[in-house]
């Protein structure tokens, strides 16, 4: 139960945001029990997940703010739009709050893995967390209170391969200093179309740097229904349900569940 895991690269547009909203979708839909964190201050997990005209009055600013005792009537935790998927939300003002962060270190770090642990342990299948595109602060802590770690790539984009190897080295390096229950999951190839030589050239690529129990088999294609989805601010599963990309989603949920359980 309640296994957390992030999903982070170091680079933007990587597909963090498609992959956790997608995912979490996807998981609900199998039957699990799904909590979203939307780590990244720029808020897109939010506007995705959350019903239109959901006031948010708590928040991931106040996890991060204060010791906080998390639980379903504190206020913290939303519906969404998908079945069996709820979400703590983020706002763009909790930005404000990394030079505090810094200053009250490592006490601050440690704050959400100190709410959710326990809380997602008992009440969720799983916790999935988007994270900002760097290695900062947000990242950090989103990490300290994780189990596994996706890191999305993308096939048509070389430089999302130099933002992974980094992503790579900073769980390795919370595994050993901070966090020993953080694990590298899988990297996951988004945007795949077989049919171009970048494509194909970095999915080579990344086989030979990486074992293949370090890649999920299951790959994303390149859609135009996540771009639809996407500007109509929905999970691809909404309007799109029988595109490819809601296909792969759905047995990256089912490879996923085989992997930790």
């Amino acid at each position: 139960m309640g296994y957390i895991i992030s999903v982070l690269n170091n680079k933007g547009g990587v597909g963090k945001t498609t992959t956790t909203c997608n995912l979490s979708d996807s998981l609900g839909k199998q039957g699990h029990k799904v909590l979203v964190v939307d780590g990244d201050p720029q808020s897109n997990t939010s506007t995705m997940l959350l019903p239109s005209g959901t006031q948010i009055r708590k928040s991931l600013y106040d996890l991060f703010e204060s010791d906080t005792e998390l639980s379903f009537t504190s206020g913290h935790i939303y519906a969404t739009k998908c079945k069996s998927v709820q979400i703590i939300p983020n706002i763009n003002d909790t930005a404000s709050l990394e030079p505090s962060m810094i200053s009250e270190a490592p006490i601050s770090l440690l704050r959400l893995r100190n709410s959710l642990r326990g809380f997602a342990n008992d009440n969720f299948d799983y916790v999935i967390i988007d994270n900002p595109p760097n290695m900062g602060t947000f990242v950090l802590c989103n990490l300290y209170a994780s189990d596994f770690a996706i890191v999305p790539i993308l096939a048509k984009s070389s430089f999302s391969v130099d933002g992974l190897i980094k992503a790579v080295n900073l769980i390795k390096d919370i595994k050993e200093k901070v966090n020993p229950d953080l694990k590298f999951l899988r990297l996951l190839i988004n945007s795949v179309d077989r049919r171009t030589a970048i494509s194909r050239a970095i999915t080579e690529q990344v086989s030979q740097v990486f074992d293949q129990d370090q890649i999920f088999i299951t790959q994303i294609p390149i859609s135009t229904a996540f771009e639809k989805a996407e500007a109509g601010k929905e999970p691809v599963f909404k309007n799109y349900a029988t595109s490819t990309g809601a296909a792969a989603f759905r047995e990256l949920a089912k490879e996923l569940t085989s992997i930790i359980g």
